[in-house]
């Protein structure tokens, strides 16, 4: 490695540290935490007035397209960014997280009027004040990123995400066992479709929760 090959990585180190960094990440990812919130609370609303399930499903199917918009402007960012606020499959992963849980929440909502469910399973009910929790979070988790100084309360709260993606795994698993015991074999299709969906959505907060564990590691 020769004196010139070193000073010229200095070099371009310095340089690279005194580049701005863009902050607008962010900003979007704050307003997909928004979009998430804003999906979980609706579903536990539609889960409240079924006569009016087709509206909710129709505004969760809004929010869906809202955060696709939000997701698909980090990753054009993302390919147009030299010096990123994190590292670049970090950014990536977080995306896809965001996106993967209101994908799910929208899933569930579909099936809940695809399925013409008329009055809620109470686990579901359960589940969804779950995945409202969780994603309340997830929100305030994913806003203390901005400023990176939050280690410790950001970890109480990847903490907290994986609590209540425990408490939504046991609520699961003693939803599908009483369903099995009740021997309808169309109410357990029905309600383990949807079930599963809102279980899925809760697992990504905790795959986000892992993401954001991994980023404080790097930075602290």
């Amino acid at each position: 490695d020769s004196p010139c090959a070193r000073v010229w990585r200095l070099s371009v180190g310095k340089k690279l540290r005194l580049l701005p960094r863009d902050e607008q990440f962010f900003d979007l990812f704050e307003q997909a935490t928004d979009v998430i919130l804003a999906g979980a609370d609706t579903l536990r609303q539609m889960l409240n007035d079924f006569g009016n399930a087709e509206t909710y499903r129709a505004k969760i199917a809004d929010l869906e397209h809202q955060g696709d918009a939000v997701i698909h402007k980090v990753m054009d960012k993302l390919n147009r960014t030299f010096v990123t606020p994190l590292d670049q499959e970090d950014i990536r992963a977080l995306a896809s997280r965001l996106d993967d849980i209101i994908d799910y929440t929208q899933a569930a909502a579909e099936r809940l009027v695809l399925y013409q469910v008329t009055e809620p399973y109470p686990a579901c009910v359960e589940l969804v004040t779950v995945l409202l929790e969780t994603v309340t979070e997830v929100k305030h988790v994913v806003g203390l990123l901005r400023e990176m100084d939050s280690h410790r309360e950001i970890l109480i709260g990847c903490i907290e995400i994986n609590r209540l993606e425990n408490t939504g795994d046991k609520i699961y698993r003693e939803a599908m066992g009483r369903l099995f015991r009740e021997g309808n074999l169309l109410e357990l299709m029905r309600w383990k479709e949807i079930i599963e969906q809102i279980e899925q959505a809760i697992d990504e907060c905790e795959d986000l929760a892992d993401i954001v564990e991994s980023i404080i590691v790097k930075h602290a």
